[in-house]
Order: structure tokens, then sequence, then C-alpha cells
């Protein structure tokens, strides 16, 4: 089986006319100095409240604006 497989690639590395692919140098800077950062992630914040001698805690998403959890007891 080795000795059918070894010539069948050569023949076709020969055919192909395989060489080896060199990826492009960048050399220009003024694309990268221009790009603005975005976050990825979301930026979550803990809000905290008290309201009758117990506290509770809401998680905020500060990057869509909205609340993630209803209002969570955590001492009381």
């Amino acid at each position: 089986m080795k000795k059918f497989l070894v010539p069948l690639f050569l023949c076709i590395a020969v055919i192909f006319n395989v060489s080896p692919i060199y990826a492009q140098e960048n050399t220009s800077l003024e694309n990268t100095t221009s790009a603005v950062i975005e976050p990825r992630a979301d930026i979550l914040q803990w809000i905290l409240k008290t309201e009758n001698g117990k506290m509770y805690k809401r998680l905020w998403n500060a990057s869509k604006n909205r609340w993630e959890t209803d209002w969570i007891l955590i001492a009381g």
C-alpha cells in the first residue's frame, strides 16, 4: 500500500506544482492607528438598595442600558 501511495503523492505534487505560500508582510501602520477599540463584553454592574431595613441587589447592563435581573434579597 505504501509503495502505491508515495508515487501517487509525488505525481500529484508535480501536477499541481506544490510550493510554499508566504504571508504578505504588512508594513503600513496607517490602518492600525485610526482603528476604534470597541469592547466585546457587556459592562455589568450590581446596583444595591436598602428598603425597609432589607438590602437588595440588581444587575444593570451599562452597555445596553437595561436591567438584567429582578431585585434579589441579599440581607434582611
